[in-house]
């Protein structure tokens, strides 16, 4: 009887145990985009080659600029993409963003200087980032890429040395719709997008410390 006692006490103890660890345990908290003062410019050229747009039409390089501004801490940071010299298959492509932006979110911590992220494609009225493809100096083939959110996965690693943040983009499932006019026409959702961006901020001008924690 006693030893019945001593095992149930035992297992009660350990429910108990479970169950302040389970109250206790830290909730995962989402990172931050923080500069050295505010507001802040924060830009960001590509690094480490042109980033790459992966569809059923190939892979497209692009070079890329961003710009936006940051007001306060933020789990959310909105740039204007500008898409440079892109190429595909030996033809240029020009991009029109039609009012459409890039907003990166930040996620769980993932190790020393490092957080995960997703990315939103935000179009406001519907607009669409418009890609033509050029052959024979004529727009030949059409990709549209509609708003679309929690776009994964990014990363942002902050680079204690030069005060900035590193971001590495390793998108898959971005959906896009082709022309009439491309080699094959219709809705996909298959894309890619892969580069890496460093973003820097300034303040009145300024060089400003830079972060994501």
């Amino acid at each position: 009887m006693k030893t019945a006692r001593k095992l149930k006490a035992v297992g009660l103890f350990a429910l108990a145990l479970l169950a302040i660890g389970a109250v206790s345990a830290p909730a995962a908290q989402a990172g931050e985009f923080e500069t050295g003062a505010f507001p802040a410019t924060i830009t960001g050229q590509q690094i480490n080659g042109p980033h790459e747009i992966t569809t059923e039409l190939g892979v497209m390089a692009c070079g890329l600029n961003l710009e936006g501004e940051l007001t306060e801490a933020s789990e959310e940071l909105t740039m204007t993409p500008e898409f440079l010299n892109c190429m595909i298959a030996g033809n240029p492509v020009d991009v029109v963003n039609n009012g459409c932006d890039f907003r990166f979110n930040a996620g769980a911590t993932l190790g020393m200087d490092m957080v995960e992220g997703s990315l939103d494609l935000i179009c406001p009225g519907g607009g669409k980032f418009t890609f033509g493809v050029t052959i024979g100096g004529v727009v030949q083939c059409v990709m549209k890429v509609p708003e679309q959110l929690g776009l994964g996965e990014v990363t942002y690693r902050t680079t204690t040395m030069a005060q900035d943040v590193d971001v590495e983009f390793n998108i898959e499932g971005l959906s896009y719709e082709l022309g009439p006019n491309c080699p094959a026409a219709g809705a996909f959702a298959n894309g890619e997008y892969a580069g890496e961006s460093t973003l820097r901020a300034h303040s009145e001008e300024m060089f400003t410390p830079f972060r994501v924690k």
